[in-house]
């Protein structure tokens, strides 16, 4: 049995959910190198972040899946879909870690002088047509 990287995630929550929906299609997944990236996130990077992989034959059925998912708009509490202030695209990234605010500047400086990890970042939906990042959540 052949295994093939599907897709790698900086957190385990979202690889996950990701496994536990290919599961709920019939297709069987694994994660890897879970432990390493929770126990040390910095080690993260050096091991290429937290994989999900799949059996070789269904690696066609799981990039549809993927796609169709990604390609889903979000949607508000009142079930009205998000879109960009800017431009009005609807194609958002979610959870988008920002630091454009004065804070997270400050932040910023303050990690890369003592050398530990940002401790304050603004999650923000991010439009991937124009780059406008929003708080769409107020």
């Amino acid at each position: 049995m052949n295994l093939v990287t599907a897709q790698t995630f900086n957190d385990s929550v979202s690889a996950h959910l990701v496994k536990t929906r290919l599961e709920n299609e019939g297709i069987e997944c694994f994660i890897f190198d879970e432990h390493i990236n929770n126990v040390m996130p910095i080690y993260g990077q050096a091991v290429g972040g937290i994989r999900l992989k799949i059996k070789e034959e269904d690696v066609t059925r799981t990039k549809e899946l993927i796609e169709e998912w990604e390609l889903r708009p979000f949607l508000n509490q009142s079930n009205e879909t998000l879109t960009c202030t800017s431009c009005g695209a609807q194609e958002l990234y979610a959870g988008f870690k920002s630091f454009k605010t004065s804070l997270g500047w400050l932040t910023l400086a303050i990690s890369f002088l003592f050398m530990i990890y940002p401790f304050y970042s603004k999650t923000v939906y991010r439009c991937k047509n124009c780059g406008e990042e929003m708080d769409l959540n107020n």
